[in-house]
């Protein structure tokens, strides 16, 4: 019955955290030339996580096939944790690639930094704004350029706002009745 109420008590914070993060304003560039829509940090803290967990089955992978005396099958758990150790550390760095795309967004257009790589569109450039597979609102533009923005970017009101200004309201406004509750939005 506890691990029911923990689980509950859990689901209740990540949800409140979610929807607290949802309502949240981009922060404004030094230079106010626009907005930076970036993860929150809790996502920081989860890939952190990820990492530690790796290398904390990878150290006891080492241990147990340094020690084969500490375990029965010490080769087979071994294997097992390191294999683990793998797929934390497959995992961590997907998170960390992940947290290293920001969006810049102003009324020239809207910028997608991801490493090196940068995806410019310009909002008289824009000719759909859709959702992809992953739910995530996908703002495409006519040279066939696309930037997909994740809902657990910090900021969507701010992009809200943007399109809202340059972009005709018949554009994005599906987008948005799949894309999150149009409560956070301020709509």
């Amino acid at each position: 019955m506890s691990s029911v109420i923990s689980i509950i008590i859990t689901a209740s914070i990540i949800s409140t955290l979610y929807r607290r993060q949802q309502r949240t304003p981009a922060t404004a560039l030094h230079d106010g030339s626009g907005h930076l829509l970036r993860h929150g940090r809790w996502e920081n803290v989860i890939a952190w996580t990820v990492l530690v967990s790796a290398l904390v089955l990878a150290g006891l992978a080492a241990y147990v096939l340094w020690r084969p005396t500490v375990a029965r099958y010490a080769l087979h758990t071994g294997t097992e944790l390191l294999v683990c150790s793998g797929l934390f550390a497959t995992l961590a760095v997907w998170c960390f690639q992940s947290l290293r795309r920001h969006i810049c967004v102003n009324d020239a257009g809207i910028t997608l930094y991801w490493g090196r790589s940068v995806i410019d569109i310009a909002w008289n450039s824009v000719t759909r704004v859709t959702t992809d597979l992953s739910g995530a609102l996908l703002i495409c533009s006519s040279s066939g350029a696309q930037i997909a923005v994740n809902k657990l970017f910090v900021g969507i009101p701010t992009l809200v706002g943007y399109m809202r200004r340059h972009l005709p309201e018949s554009m994005y406004s599906r987008a948005f009745v799949t894309y999150t509750p149009r409560a956070h939005l301020g709509a």
